[in-house]
């Protein structure tokens, strides 16, 4: 039974027997319980390699220390990490570090992803043509993209306006660039492996989104 829980200890503690631990260990915490998604990528490199070299000790440190989850996704040279909770529960990080994505940003995600991935807009790489596409390119279902917004916000329909919205767009790019979904370069944006996180987890919304603000044009 002794020995159980050695070997216990030692697959936690592990992580902390690599060369670069002193280095990155306390980076790739802060990141991880700020709701930062890590993958290898640019400035995020070493952090990236830090956890997939150390992925089992790191995992049994979060679970077994925060009741909180170590989880990735994508593979390959897509492959990302991020923390995510344990069912009916939010773990032990303080309230202050856990990250809750304001729904009215999701939504934007949801353009976002729909505008590229679905429509084909590749080329899209700023936040000017983002907001443009929106207000000029999908007549269409700007009411109902109007209205949904409104009601993440509680706002009344008649206050939401194409600056408002806008306003919406930038602030919620911003907060994409913050978790990891986006990389900023100048005014210039490319999506993360990460950013994928968004349909797998809202699939059903996503790939039905004409439908869902047609509704909420009614």
């Amino acid at each position: 039974m002794g020995n159980d829980n050695s070997k216990a200890i030692s697959v936690v503690a592990d992580f902390l027997l690599h060369p670069d631990a002193g280095r990155l260990f306390a980076k790739v915490d802060y990141a991880l319980k700020n709701g930062i998604h890590i993958q290898n990528y640019k400035h995020q490199t070493d952090l990236f390699r830090f956890i997939n070299e150390n992925q089992a000790s790191l995992q049994q440190y979060y679970r077994d220390y925060f009741n909180i989850v170590l989880d990735f996704g994508g593979e390959s040279v897509d492959k990302y990490f991020y923390i995510n909770f344990l069912a009916q529960s939010r773990g032990n990080v303080p309230e202050d570090n856990r990250h809750f994505m304001p729904n009215e940003y999701v939504i934007i995600g949801f353009l976002l992803y729909k505008i590229i991935f679905i429509d084909g807009y590749i080329e899209l790489n700023t936040v000017g043509r983002l907001q443009k596409m929106i207000r000029l390119d999908y007549e269409e279902l700007k009411p109902g993209i109007y209205r949904t917004l409104a009601k993440a916000r509680r706002d009344k329909n008649t206050k939401m306006d194409g600056e408002k919205v806008d306003k919406i767009i930038e602030d919620a790019m911003q907060e994409f660039s913050k978790v990891g979904w986006i990389m900023f370069e100048g005014e210039t944006f490319d999506t993360m492996p990460s950013f994928h996180r968004l349909p797998n987890i809202y699939s059903d919304y996503i790939h039905n989104l004409d439908e869902w603000f047609k509704e909420h044009n009614a």
